[in-house]
């Protein structure tokens, strides 16, 4: 029996790959999660900017990815988002964060959306 994706990622299951198209020349801006590679973020493809989310497992290589149309105001929240989290990543590394501003990065994290139910516009690989 296939191994589940572990519900902490916010990942696609293989069988999505089926009715969507690959894409070619798509770019990886940036992603909030990371194991051993990219696990969401975002990505251009054909001159716009769509939200990305890889395909379980995470060990099939090169990591598949589903691109997700989000809209303009999707992708600044979601970059805002990033900028945020990205902010208390900072502060972390160099000793600054109290333990009211880890709870508030913990806030921050857990409150990520979800956009893989947005429509998916195809996939790639990275």
């Amino acid at each position: 029996m296939p191994e589940e994706p572990d519900e902490y990622f916010l990942m696609h299951e293989e069988s999505v790959l089926a009715s969507l198209v690959e894409l070619s020349g798509v770019e990886i801006l940036w992603c909030d999660d990371f194991y051993d590679g990219a696990i969401d973020g975002m990505a251009r493809w054909d001159g716009r900017e769509f939200w990305f989310a890889g395909v379980h497992p995470l060990d099939h290589r090169p990591r598949r990815y589903v691109l997700h149309e989000i809209g303009a105001v999707g992708v600044e929240a979601a970059s805002a988002l990033h900028r945020q989290l990205g902010a208390y990543a900072e502060a972390s590394r160099h000793g600054r964060l109290d333990s009211t501003q880890k709870r508030a990065w913990g806030q921050v994290w857990a409150s990520r959306p979800d956009y893989r139910g947005a429509p998916a516009v195809g996939w790639f690989t990275a």
